[in-house]
């Protein structure tokens, strides 16, 4: 029986859509929401996914974009149901990734038409391309089309538009011909950290990873290339949102890799963990930190590089800024088998990892212990290795004075062992106690007391 998944919100409309669903012989799985959307197509993996657009906490063409992104859930088909006023909304459809959109009101026997043909089930007499005079088809064709114009206007422009200033040095003294390099942040075995400008956009700054991945045969350069671009498709969806850095870019030049991502003015975690902090001041931190971390865990993806030095402060706002995406370790991980210089790399571990990351084996809920270890230093002023020596010879309670049940909650984040952990960032943040919460406007006084 094909499994199909209803995200709507809309309890008439859901309601009355699970029963005809389940009238034609599905099996259906119901959500009310984006965020919940995205969880129950990558656990039950259904044979088809219609998305309202319109949905609380994520909206659907983020859901969908996350999915698309995602190499769990990219080839489960998506039928987008949009509202019928807003006539660019089949373009949206297009560039996420859909398989077909329709439109509200619901016509039953038009969007049952399209849930058969995409499950590969006759239906003699559907009307699937009623939504729109064009088939879902043509419309792709047509946006091809528009796409290859709007790209002759933009040379045809270029023609005629006399150089910018900004572009008075040659491209050999600049990357892709576009970043011009003014310091080097940081330097490692496998790369350096680097401070840009971007020529085409006004000479903003950025942040250029270069990745300078040793590459041992000629069958592991493909593969390399390969899981960069998955990490950059799936990058690009999930740093739309606000607390982590936007993935911009990212190039192949001289045998090296690139990454280039927004440059975010502010300070260092690091910074904040020198003295103990108060508990309201904690658990938001807790929650910054979580929240940064649940579209990585969204996407089944573990994020390994979860310490300090990957989160800044932004300067414009005091909210939390994820900046490391840990792309490299994740490359580590996964191509470790063909490579020593990888596996080795992987031994390298900082003080936040539980046990078994350390052992190459990171699981989702890692990532869940090494913040634990971070808002635990925040909270006491103490290192993790005292915590963790410390911790090892008592319960939690004998370190921290608080409330039962958040010392429940600290305690289950830094359990040494992972099946007794919160499983994800989203299940740990539905533990969290929203109402001790300190506001945004206390940031700062908080800080400073």
């Amino acid at each position: 029986m094909p499994k199909v998944l209803l995200v709507e919100n809309n309890a008439l409309n859901r309601k009355m859509l699970e029963r005809r669903l389940k009238h034609c012989g599905y099996e259906v799985l119901t959500a009310t929401d984006g965020d919940k959307g995205v969880s129950l197509a990558i656990e039950k993996q259904p044979d088809l996914i219609i998305m309202d657009t319109d949905l609380p906490v994520m909206d659907g063409w983020q859901s969908i974009k996350i999915l698309k992104a995602s190499t769990a859930a990219a080839h489960i088909p998506i039928i987008a149901l949009t509202t019928n006023n807003k006539s660019g909304n089949w373009k949206t459809a297009l560039e996420v990734g859909c398989n077909d959109y329709d439109t509200k009101p619901i016509v039953l026997k038009r969007l049952l038409g399209k849930v058969n043909t995409l499950l590969g089930v006759t239906s003699p007499d559907s009307t699937s391309s009623a939504a729109n005079p064009l088939t879902f088809t043509k419309l792709e064709s047509a946006l091809s089309q528009f796409s290859e114009l709007e790209s002759e206007f933009s040379s045809l422009k270029t023609q005629f538009t006399s150089p910018q200033p900004s572009r008075n040095k040659s491209s050999e003294e600049s990357l892709k011909g576009r970043y011009e390099v003014s310091r080097v942040l940081s330097e490692n075995t496998f790369g350096q950290r680097l401070l840009a400008k971007d020529l085409d956009n006004d000479a903003k700054s950025v942040i250029i990873n270069v990745f300078n991945l040793p590459v041992g045969n000629s069958s592991l350069l493909p593969l390399v290339r390969d899981a960069l671009d998955s990490e950059m498709k799936f990058l690009k969806v999930i740093t739309r949102q606000d607390d982590i850095a936007t993935c911009l870019d990212s190039f192949e030049q001289d045998d090296k890799f690139y990454w280039v991502q927004s440059d975010i003015v502010g300070t260092s975690l690091v910074d904040e963990l020198d003295s103990a902090q108060s508990m309201g001041h904690v658990l938001q931190l807790t929650h910054n930190l979580l929240s940064s971390i649940h579209p990585f865990h969204q996407g089944k993806i573990v994020h390994c590089e979860c310490h300090p030095q990957s989160f800044v402060r932004r300067q414009s706002d005091d909210r939390i800024i994820l900046v490391e995406y840990g792309v490299l370790k994740r490359l580590f991980v996964n191509l470790r088998s063909h490579s020593l210089a990888y596996r080795q790399a992987i031994l390298k571990h900082h003080n936040y990892q539980p046990v078994e990351q350390r052992a190459g084996n990171p699981q989702l809920n890692s990532d869940v212990y090494s913040i634990g270890m971070i808002v635990l230093q925040s909270l006491t002023g103490q290192s993790p290795e005292w915590l963790v020596k410390t911790s090892s010879k008592g319960k939690l309670t004998d370190l921290v004075k608080a409330d039962s049940n958040i010392i429940k909650l600290f305690e289950r984040m830094v359990s040494p062992n992972y099946h007794l952990r919160f499983e994800s960032a989203g299940e740990a943040l539905k533990a969290l106690p929203l109402g001790l919460i300190l506001k945004k406007s206390n940031y700062r006084q908080a800080l400073s007391s």
